[in-house]
């Protein structure tokens, strides 16, 4: 017997064909509609950099700024020469599009560290899209925050 003396068996039709170009038009078109939607928080070019921020944060609070072989207690000499030279910022690796400001804070504003007020690059202008990542440093039995900031 051949496939088209078989009771019950039939080819595609034209209704099988619709209904299944139909439901792959649909699918098509939901993810041409809410994937973008899904993934636009972490495509936008026009927010700042959380993982510039925090590499910079731990960067400095657990080798740049620390005490050798301990991490978050602040190096009362390496905090100075940090916060002492004009071009502290420019050494961090950031990309050029980025600003960073770089603090190190108590509940009463900035601190100073090693003699020299620990608050490097430009202040954060009021309209940007900013960043921030802190770490919780101690210098001298003083707890105090490591605040970077990326725009």
């Amino acid at each position: 017997m051949t496939a088209s003396t078989l009771p019950g068996r039939r080819a595609q039709t034209t209704i099988d064909f619709t209904v299944g170009i139909s439901v792959f038009l649909v699918t098509v078109a939901f993810a041409f509609a809410f994937v973008p939607g899904i993934i636009a928080p972490f495509a936008d070019a026009g927010t700042a950099d959380p993982a510039t921020a925090n590499r910079i944060a731990d960067g400095l609070a657990t080798d740049r700024l620390s005490v050798a072989g301990e991490e978050y207690v602040l190096d009362d000499e390496r905090a100075a020469d940090f916060f002492g030279d004009p071009d502290a910022i420019d050494r961090l690796a950031v990309p050029e599009y980025r600003t960073v400001n770089v603090t190190i804070e108590n509940a009463t504003g900035v601190v100073d560290v090693g003699g020299e007020r620990a608050a490097a690059g430009p202040e954060t202008p009021s309209n940007a899209d900013v960043t921030t990542a802190w770490r919780t440093v101690t210098t001298d039995d003083r707890r105090l925050e490591l605040t970077v900031r990326v725009w």
